[in-house]
């Protein structure tokens, strides 16, 4: 047989039998300048799969270990008169003044990662993750002088301090959530060069941890108070717990050395009747649910080298992704903080609902809603710039190591409206959300004067995460 027909039949064997993620077979070049690919995709868009050719079945198991650094700026707006501003001559009604330092914000939370991607049928896998965190601390520390004023800065109007400043929180350990998804490429390149390759992906995320409780370390104590003040000292918790479900779609396409590709992630989460969030938070409007997020990215991979008789690849992604967080009550840099303070202003109950008397005044009534640390943020935008490098060392396993870089957009941190405008017309039910014989609304029982009323408010501001992570794969 001659030599060229030979190298013919071999390349048609050989495409018959690519196609699965854990079985790296090569597609032969068809001009002499076009590099000899393997048959996986952009690791952003590698699906396992099974029942494919001399590749029943593919199973990838992960083991990984990620480090998080997570640094802001905590300031408050402040009141005090100033040349110029509120409170000066001349100066416009209700202008709010610069804001002042209050603390400086850290975190560090180390995670060992485990996951299986079960191939299903061709590019359809089953994903299961679990996050176990080994390690997650959080301090406040003094920010430019800021601990020298706390006490003036921070003062509650009915006495007392709402926390100080150092301060530390525990250290907490355990698994937030584990989360089970599918993923399916809808196209494969490396089946039909005339297409893209396009993932689509979905995942839930169940909470199982503990649930998170406000908590403070005093005299080397853990101080977790209960939110209705009686006896009592919790857990801190591990777990937001809120259950979520993921949604993504990723499109990549291989030009020789490089393939680009661009992507979108939506993340719904949905607090669970067991922690803080879901007892206290007895109102199902919008304002109250957890904020949603949306996130683009664009990145490219690089493939410098290539051995397809050894199934060896060497791969680097550089990646840049900006994510929208939408307004809603969540666990800010001040959870502890706020919600293990033992101040008047926040410890007093409000009401849960208004209602008419006899006389047709507005009463308070219904459940009392106790303050629990959770707080309204306000929207705000975050921008990552990530790289990583993969080397598949065999047929059989591969490495990566990588870091992200995250800038967070300045956003309020406790930004509870007064009332609700939730349509709801009947002055009995409006309690002090009645403007000029107007309804503006019915109360929000999660505001609270101190932390919430303009000039009152907390903000973060220069807020950087660093990540670092090593991640290892085995592939059957």
């Amino acid at each position: 047989m001659r030599p060229s027909r030979r190298l013919g039949l071999c390349f048609v064997a050989v495409l018959a039998l690519s196609g699965a993620p854990g079985d790296a077979h090569a597609d032969e070049p068809v001009a002499a300048r076009e590099p000899a690919m393997m048959s996986e995709t952009a690791e952003i868009t590698t699906v396992a799969d099974a029942f494919d050719g001399s590749d029943p079945f593919d199973l990838n198991i992960v083991l990984g270990f990620s480090q998080s650094w997570k640094n802001a700026k905590i300031r408050r707006e402040s009141q005090l008169p100033q040349n110029g501003l509120a409170g000066a001559p001349g100066s416009p009604a209700g202008f709010i003044p610069a804001t002042e330092n209050i603390a400086s914000y850290s975190s560090s939370m180390s995670t060992l990662d485990l996951g299986l991607d079960v191939g299903i049928y061709h590019d359809l896998a089953l994903i299961l993750r679990v996050p176990v965190i080994l390690a997650w601390s959080q301090s406040l520390g003094d920010l430019d002088g800021s601990s020298a004023v706390a006490a003036q800065r921070l003062a509650d109007p009915a006495g007392g301090q709402l926390f100080s400043v150092p301060s530390s929180s525990p250290t907490r350990s355990g698994i937030d959530t584990i989360s089970a998804g599918l993923d399916w490429a809808i196209f494969n390149q490396q089946r039909d060069l005339a297409k893209p390759t396009w993932v689509i992906g979905i995942e839930g995320r169940l909470a199982v941890g503990t649930p998170l409780h406000a908590c403070q370390v005093v005299n080397g104590a853990n101080v977790c108070p209960n939110p209705d003040g009686s006896p009592g000292n919790r857990d801190p918790g591990i777990s937001r717990g809120f259950d979520s479900i993921i949604a993504r779609t990723v499109w990549s396409r291989r030009f020789g050395y490089v393939e680009p590709y661009s992507g979108f992630w939506v993340q719904a989460d949905f607090p669970n009747g067991a922690s803080d969030y879901g007892k206290w938070n007895v109102s199902q409007d919008l304002d109250r649910t957890p904020p949603l997020q949306g996130s683009f990215a664009l990145g490219l991979e690089v493939i410098p080298y290539e051995a397809r008789e050894q199934y060896q690849r060497l791969s680097a992604d550089f990646r840049f992704k900006g994510t929208y967080h939408s307004p809603g009550r969540d666990y800010s840099e001040l959870f502890d903080a706020l919600g293990a303070s033992q101040a008047t202003s926040l410890r007093t109950p409000n009401p849960s609902a208004y209602s008419a008397a006899a006389n047709g005044q507005s009463v308070a009534g219904g459940e009392a809603v106790y303050f629990t640390g959770i707080t309204e943020v306000a929207a705000y935008g975050s921008l990552t710039l990530s790289s990583s490098a993969t080397w598949q060392a065999g047929q059989y396993i591969k490495f990566t190591l990588g870091g992200n870089f995250t800038y967070a957009q300045s956003h309020l941190i406790t930004a509870a409206d007064v009332c609700s405008p939730n349509g709801n017309t009947d002055p009995g039910a409006a309690g002090p959300c009645i403007y000029h014989g107007v309804v503006q609304g019915v109360p929000n029982p999660d505001h609270r004067d101190v932390i919430d009323l303009p000039g009152h408010r907390f903000s973060v501001d220069d807020t950087t995460v660093v990540d670092l992570y090593a991640l290892g794969i085995v592939m059957f």
